[in-house]
């Protein structure tokens, strides 16, 4: 009876790491699949912007199928103390970057920049972050046991979204590249998606 019931323990697990490896597979070619409509939709208005949208609901409910609870992705407020710090540095060096290729005073508003700030891009830098870091990164750091290798393709993903192939897309392109390198690691050392998610978008803001 005892080597049966261990029989039987042994099969349904095995059963249920391989459905938890398949959705994860699934995740990763959802999430390409998401890069590849990005890239070729002009508005979101449209049957592509349609697709981004359908998929991306799909990603979400997929990655809650595979996780305990959703501190597990990021959405924690304990691990602040840990995050914030490195976190600080890199925005005060991006934004010395950003300020330094982009930075207009006479373009510059300060009210207007701080209202879309709080209306609109901190919620977007947070979904984003969900979106890279919760769904992307950490789904693909169940596949692949080398950590150098998860940042690695979670920063080329990332940076992919932003790629162009005139002058300003491959620089800004290779600025994302470092930043998803970046945010990618502070994922895997201390995951923390409000963090990240702000730090995002005060960047996109500029």
């Amino acid at each position: 009876k005892k080597y049966f019931k261990s029989c039987v323990s042994g099969k349904s697990d095995f059963i249920l790491n391989f459905m938890e490896q398949a959705l994860n597979i699934a995740i990763v070619f959802l999430a390409f699949s998401v890069m590849v409509f990005f890239k070729r939709t002009k508005s979101y208005l449209s049957i592509g912007g349609l697709s981004i949208i359908i998929s991306v609901l799909l990603l979400f409910f997929l990655k809650f199928l595979t996780i305990g609870n959703i501190s597990d992705i990021g959405f924690r407020t304990d691990n602040i103390g840990a995050t914030i710090l490195p976190t600080l540095i890199y925005l005060a060096l991006a934004i010395a970057i950003l300020f330094t290729m982009r930075y207009k005073p006479k373009k510059f508003k300060a009210f207007k920049w701080i209202f879309a700030l709080v209306t609109l891009y901190l919620l977007f830098g947070i979904l984003q972050q969900f979106f890279f870091q919760a769904i992307f990164t950490d789904t693909i750091n169940k596949l692949v046991d080398d950590k150098l290798l998860v940042i690695l393709f979670s920063a080329v993903f990332f940076s992919s979204f932003h790629w162009g192939w005139d002058f300003k897309g491959i620089r800004f392109g290779l600025m994302t590249l470092f930043g998803g390198v970046v945010m990618s690691t502070l994922f895997l050392i201390s995951p923390n998606i409000y963090v990240l998610g702000i730090a995002h978008g005060i960047l996109a803001s500029f």
